[in-house]
């Protein structure tokens, strides 16, 4: 028989973890034809058409998430018309709640496998009947539609031979598990459904990072739900990062509520950059943290994401989620301007997904797209205006904030007047920009147009300073300057933003009648990143 597992993925730079795996555990004597066909959201229909046409498979297989979701079944719909006797077989996390009015709904789906593939999939290659397999959902020759309901879990043990050709060389980074299951019981979350923790053994890992270092990959982003949920593992980890592979560069999640003082002594002793960790907290509303079922202490979870971004060598990305129950427009700002305070590296802010399968898919007072992403339109707390609302917050924060050269101007105007994101907000809207992205040079200019707006001296000269750090020209644009003709600064200047550096190359000099700046680079070519720059200010 012929297997083609279809892989529609986000972008080139990811690959598929689920067709190695399934194929070495369903096939281990290699009995049948495998190929995989791979492409992204974005590529044509017929191009992908084509490759799969070539493959000419028995059975089609993929993995349907929220992601690519829409693109899978374009390409499905018209593959099935080329080869209507080929049997599809899905599975992925938009299958974890009732599959029926999808089967006939699309009548030419064979299977879907609910929950983990491994074992289902094993027993259909080896042709088994399928009322004997848990985890199929499928409409039988009698049209009566038939739930296994959720599959079994596959031991670690049996899965780790597989991972051997998961690490392609000619990606940038590589998608990596050393466990599954979920501590958590977040009712929002497909993780909750996986309450068994399972573990990969230390000593495999390793080997795994060494074959990942072996292929010339520096990136691993780690897909643990909760890196940490057992600690001394995850301590055991960090230390094997810093020991054995300081050169690669580790993306994992972890929730600030269960980190313990080794842990964090641990990730203290990291290289400066090899860490980035994700902190999935969703909100500070400890009436959410119950509704929702999340397990950790609010006092805990702040205290642990506190000092984690308080670490130098530490970047850590925090996530919103806007929507859950119980919040409110208020409340999230509120959370808003708590992470502000501890300065995260970057902020992400999604309105809720109600997820298939899910516990929070069955309150009837979350309204919510019925089509993927699945996003709320409406609770009993947030009105649609509100959620649009937060996500124009969303892009305020992927503008200013998560925009390194403008991020320490935007956390000073945060943090030094309570309403000045709020009032931002309302600046924004009314000129119309959030109609359309914003390029860099543009987040500049609304940023000034505001602050001159609200005539605020202060913060416009460290607008001034980061426009030229940004690599802009200092000739012309937002803060022309002049070109500096004397050997050095005034004796009474001090160094403000940038790199400073002994020898330079040009100088300019920036006036208003509040301050005056001074802008040196190293080199002549100001967007060259191996130019340095520097920006001293005139001290009163």
């Amino acid at each position: 028989m012929n297997y083609t597992f279809l892989s529609v993925n986000c972008s080139y730079s990811h690959t598929s973890m689920a067709y190695h795996i399934l194929k070495g555990y369903a096939d281990p004597d290699e009995l049948h034809d495998w190929q995989m066909v791979e492409c992204s959201i974005n590529e044509k229909v017929e191009r992908v058409l084509r490759q799969l046409s070539k493959t000419e498979p028995d059975f089609l297989l993929a993995s349907c998430y929220i992601f690519n979701h829409k693109e899978l079944f374009e390409i499905l719909r018209r593959y099935v018309l080329v080869n209507p006797s080929v049997k599809v077989i899905l599975g992925g996390p938009e299958f974890l709640g009732n599959n029926e009015e999808l089967l006939r709904k699309f009548p030419w789906i064979s299977l879907i496998v609910r929950g983990e593939g491994e074992i289902p999939l094993k027993r259909v290659v080896a042709a088994e009947k399928y009322d004997r397999i848990r985890g199929l959902c499928w409409i039988d020759s009698e049209d009566r539609y038939r739930d296994n309901g959720t599959a079994d879990l596959a031991d670690m043990e049996e899965v780790i031979p597989h991972y051997n050709k998961l690490f392609d060389p000619d990606r940038p980074f590589v998608q990596y598990e050393t466990s599954r299951g979920c501590p958590n019981r977040c009712t929002f979350c497909t993780s909750s459904l996986d309450p068994v923790l399972r573990y990969i053994p230390l000593e495999e890992v390793r080997i795994h990072l060494q074959r990942i270092q072996r292929a010339g990959i520096k990136e691993v982003r780690i897909l643990d739900r909760t890196f940490n949920s057992k600690n001394s593992r995850s301590v055991e980890l960090l230390n094997m990062f810093r020991e054995e592979f300081p050169e690669l560069r580790f993306h994992c999640e972890v929730d600030p509520a269960f980190i313990q003082e080794t842990f964090f002594e641990a990730l203290e002793l990291a290289p400066k950059g090899q860490m980035h960790i994700e902190t999935g907290l969703q909100t500070f509303s400890e009436e959410t943290y119950d509704i929702v079922q999340r397990i950790g202490p609010m006092d805990k979870t702040v205290s642990g994401l506190t000092r984690i971004c308080a670490l130098p060598n530490v970047e850590v990305h925090a996530d919103l989620i806007g929507g859950l129950p119980g919040c409110t427009v208020q409340s999230h700002y509120e959370d808003l301007m708590t992470l502000f305070k501890m300065k995260p590296h970057e902020i992400q802010l999604e309105n809720l997904k109600i997820l298939p399968g899910t516990p929070l898919a069955k309150r009837e007072e979350l309204i919510h797209s019925p089509t993927p992403p699945y996003e709320v339109l409406r609770t009993d707390t947030m009105t649609f205006e509100d959620l649009c609302s937060v996500s124009n917050w969303s892009k305020m924060l992927d503008w200013f904030y998560n925009y390194f050269p403008i991020q320490k101007v935007f956390i000073e105007c945060c943090n030094s007047d309570y309403d000045f994101f709020s009032n931002f907000h309302k600046y924004l809207d009314g000129v119309g920009a959030f109609d359309k992205p914003l390029s860099a040079k543009k987040r500049f200019e609304f940023f000034k147009d505001y602050l001159e707006v609200i005539n605020d001296s202060l913060h416009l000269e460290l607008l001034a300073a980061a426009w030229y750090v940004a690599g802009f020209s200092p000739e012309r644009g937002l803060f022309p300057a002049t070109l500096y003709r004397e050997d050095d600064f005034p004796e009474n200047s001090v160094f403000l933003i940038g790199k400073d550096h002994e020898k330079w190359h040009k100088r300019y000099v920036y006036s208003t009648p509040s301050s005056t700046l001074y802008v040196s680079y190293s080199k002549g070519m100001i967007n060259d990143s191996s130019t340095s720059i520097s920006v001293h200010k005139l001290a009163l």
